[in-house]
């Protein structure tokens, strides 16, 4: 039989367990800016949580005589110390400091996948760090399909909903302008930046950058220059088509970032036979490619048209 004593110790490791779970769950993004190893380990406590109550009161129930006061002792004060850490990981992630001024980002692309390539990383990380974040992708890129399978049922909306929902975006709008063609929508799109501008009041915009050999991606550059205006910062990304004239000169720190930068790239599935690009390897090396030019282990680099601290 399972003592008083013993069912209220058993009771109080389930509780304090379940409650490290529910903190958990609770902040659960911000574990995202945690390396690989802790992520793994703060994922094995739900087990903990079920495990350790069924070993104790599996032990209790067997001969108590055979235990000696040491060994119990030695159990008890793992319990213990067990508690104590995970109770003071909680803590560190409840109040873990916070910026000082919340920002509102707005990310600019002309078709799905160009948010997540040129900026995926640092838009979660400004999630990460308490930041809100919103994108508008301008186009639902039917013109990047190249299996005529595809055509009939453009896939890539979804696409860039799913890679929003792995940046934690609180807002993706895909509009519906003719891909290939947006330069010939550019006043349609500027009025789109600036009501959205209106209605945000972003303090940081991402957008296409001026060298882009793209027609589109110069269509919403130009567009939010003009939309933009009253913008306090401005950055301009750079993507597969950029040339070499592009000169950052903003580098930001997205090593913690890249594998969810990968996994939201991943979720257009449309472009991964027909875009070499997309490959992890490629996109993990112009990440360290960047970072080594600003003394970082990884970063996504742009070019400032404003920038206002």
């Amino acid at each position: 039989m399972v003592s008083i004593e013993e069912l209220i110790f058993l009771c109080f490791l389930s509780a304090t367990l379940l409650f490290v779970m529910f903190h958990i769950f609770r902040f659960r993004l911000l574990l995202t800016g945690l390396p690989r190893p802790a992520r793994r380990s703060v994922g094995m406590l739900p087990l903990l949580a079920v495990l350790m109550p069924a070993n104790s009161a599996l032990e209790f129930s067997v001969a108590q005589q055979s235990r000696s006061p040491v060994g119990y002792g030695l159990e008890l004060t793992g319990f213990i110390v067990l508690a104590f850490i995970i109770v003071n990981l909680i803590w560190l992630i409840r109040f873990s400091p916070k910026p000082q001024k919340k920002m509102i980002i707005l990310a600019l692309g002309a078709h799905p996948d160009d948010i997540e390539l040129g900026c995926g990383a640092t838009l979660l990380r400004y999630k990460v760090e308490g930041h809100e974040t919103h994108g508008i992708v301008f186009s639902n890129g039917e013109g990047g399909l190249h299996d005529p399978q595809l055509k009939n049922c453009n896939p890539r909306k979804r696409e860039a909903e799913r890679g929003g929902q792995v940046m934690h975006l609180d807002s993706l709008t895909v509009m519906e302008f003719p891909d290939t063609k947006l330069n010939t929508k550019q006043e349609d799109i500027m009025r789109v930046i600036e009501e959205c501008t209106r209605q945000l009041h972003p303090d940081l915009i991402f957008t296409h950058n001026r060298h882009d050999l793209h027609r589109d991606h110069r269509a919403v550059y130009l567009a939010t220059m003009e939309a933009a205006r009253r913008v306090p910062t401005v950055l301009c990304y750079e993507n597969p088509n950029t040339p070499s004239s592009f000169q950052p000169n903003c580098f930001i720190e997205v090593s913690l970032y890249l594998e969810h930068k990968i996994k939201a790239l991943k979720c257009h599935a449309s472009q991964h036979i027909s875009r070499p690009y997309m490959e992890e390897d490629l996109v993990q090396s112009l990440a360290r490619v960047r970072g080594g030019q600003a003394r970082l282990r990884a970063a996504e680099a742009f070019e400032a048209i404003r920038f206002t601290l």
